[in-house]
């Protein structure tokens, strides 16, 4: 089978291959899947090093790993332990990151890191949910357990998971403030339902955003440091940035009276099922970026740095 794969630990964006691959084996717990859509996520190339993709047992993954690991597409084979699945349903879903992923023209996937894709909702818009929309539910309901009524800021507003949170805290009836830079970005965020958009090439968000319940932060940096310095007490401050080292620090955390949670996102099909009917119903607007083929992957990660991107890049096989 065609699939992309990262070939070497050192060489980033440039270490991304495509070609023939074995498809992978039949197992009892695993379903197989025909993929159509698969969102790319372009640190995947730093994750063999930093630790994302260790196996559980803490050693490192052999190489090749194939990439792509939210994907959406059509079961091929059921097997003994994979009920309530048949060949032919359309589903969508986020394979684990120690394992290989979904770029490729068959994927190996455990029944609990999937749902069912209604036909009103394509492959590539779902292809997107499980990573940015996931990650988004995760951070502002799992971790920073927000409330109708509170207010929450979203730093990277117009990036694959700040498009969601936007709109998944709009949901929940919370007021969002936003950050992003440059124009276009700022009139997404707004586009998605931000009370107040920041321009933070041109503004600091201290000066526009008010009190906050909750801090999203999914760019850290200068904004992560700041976001330590702006919030009082008792507020709730959640990180995607960085790795598991930088993760926010609890004794900063308890001198300032916050809460302060860093975290990697985690399949779940029950989020993911709930995520997928929003989009269904249209409560939710997905934001893809651009559409490349599989034989493209290395030239999207290549030209990713190149450009500013609004939303997700998505692979089509």
């Amino acid at each position: 089978m065609r699939a992309a794969w990262i070939a070497d630990a050192a060489g980033g964006d440039l270490s991304i291959r495509v070609g023939d691959t074995p498809e992978p084996p039949h197992a009892n717990d695993r379903l197989l899947v025909n993929v159509d859509a698969v969102g790319l996520t372009f640190a995947e190339p730093t994750w063999v090093t930093n630790g994302t993709m260790d196996l559980p047992d803490g050693s490192k993954r052999p190489l090749p790993v194939i990439i792509g690991h939210e994907f959406a597409g059509r079961v091929a084979h059921v097997d003994s332990a994979t009920e309530g699945f048949s060949v032919g349903d359309r589903v969508v879903g986020l394979i684990d990151f120690w394992r290989n992923g979904a770029a490729a023209e068959l994927a190996s996937v455990l029944p609990s890191e999937v749902t069912r894709l209604p036909d009103t909702v394509t492959a590539i818009d779902a292809c997107t949910l499980p990573i940015g929309a996931l990650t988004a539910w995760q951070a502002l309901f799992d971790f920073a357990r927000l409330k109708e009524g509170e207010t929450v800021l979203i730093h990277g507003g117009a990036g694959a998971v700040g498009t969601f949170a936007i709109q998944i805290a709009k949901g929940a009836g919370a007021r969002v403030v936003a950050t992003a830079r440059g124009p276009e970005a700022i009139a997404l965020c707004r586009e998605l339902g931000a009370d107040i958009a920041i321009d933070t090439k041109a503004s600091r968000f201290e000066d526009e955003a008010g009190h906050v319940d909750v801090v999203f932060d999914t760019v850290g940096h200068d904004l992560l440091e700041r976001s330590w310095q702006f919030v009082r007490p008792g507020a709730r401050l959640v990180t995607i940035s960085g790795e598991a080292e930088d993760a926010p620090s609890p004794e900063r955390a308890k001198q300032l009276g916050i809460e302060a949670s860093w975290f990697i996102v985690k399949p779940d099909a029950a989020q993911l099922a709930e995520i997928v009917g929003w989009v269904a119903d249209g409560a939710i607007a997905v934001q893809v970026d651009r559409t490349y083929r599989l034989e493209e992957a290395r030239e999207a990660f290549l030209e990713a740095g190149e450009r500013a991107k609004r939303g997700k890049t998505v692979l089509t096989v």
